[in-house]
């Protein structure tokens, strides 16, 4: 006695797979997010060293050689960034009349610093 009635639905099987796909899917997703969001904020930082840098080497263009002493100083961006700093090293006019000026931008980067050299020439 065969009855000609089907059973509708899913078998467990097949939730149990639709239920892995999904969340398969989902801890990819996930995954991409925290990725984008750890990528974003290392752009802004790296914004921000570009920009401070670009700030600073300004303000030693401006001085002019006269009012830069040799040897190193230091600082930070207070108030607008207190937590990067800066290190510039001038050194003493070359045989050629230039003086060298490197500058170090420290960042706060996850629990440690990252450290950016820059440098430029005064003639």
């Amino acid at each position: 006695m065969t009855s000609g009635l089907r059973s509708k639905g899913f078998t467990l099987v097949e939730v149990l797979v639709a239920t892995a796909i999904l969340a398969t899917g989902l801890l990819a997703a996930l995954t991409a997010f925290s990725m984008a969001s750890r990528v974003t904020g290392a752009a802004r930082n790296d914004t921000a060293i570009t920009f401070l840098a670009q700030q600073k080497l300004a303000e030693i263009q401006l001085l002019g050689r006269q009012e830069l002493p040799a040897g190193t100083t230091a600082g930070d961006f207070a108030p607008d960034f207190p937590q990067y700093e800066w290190e510039m090293t001038v050194s003493e006019p070359d045989e050629l009349n230039v003086t060298r000026v490197h500058l170090a931008i420290v960042a706060p980067e996850a629990g440690r610093a990252r450290e950016v050299w820059f440098s430029t020439a005064i003639f």
